[in-house]
């Protein structure tokens, strides 16, 4: 059950980071961290929605020999996106400290 909601609330927590970043390369100074954060939210919410509606096996799919290395692909992607997300963060809050 903790499986089903956390592959629920994942795709809305990077719809909420890109619409963050959105908000942000509109009205910020700089606008390099906002599109970096905009980009890894992007990749995430791809990344999630991928692994929701392809890969998951309790969605109707039968487990094969490449779904290990599937699923582990999506959550390198989705943990680059993360990652970039939060390299965005740190790079708005750098330039808007000034």
């Amino acid at each position: 059950m903790i499986d089903n909601l956390g592959l629920v609330i994942l795709p809305f927590v990077a719809l909420i980071f890109l619409f963050g970043g959105a908000l942000l390369v509109r009205g910020a100074v700089s606008r390099i961290g906002a599109l970096c954060i905009v980009a890894g939210a992007a990749l995430f919410l791809a990344a999630e929605l991928y692994g929701v509606f392809t890969l998951r096996p309790y969605y109707g799919r039968f487990f094969d020999p490449e779904w290990g290395t599937q699923v582990a692909t999506v959550d390198i992607g989705a943990t680059l996106g993360l990652l970039l997300c939060a390299v965005g963060l740190v790079v708005h809050a750098l330039k808007n400290s000034r």
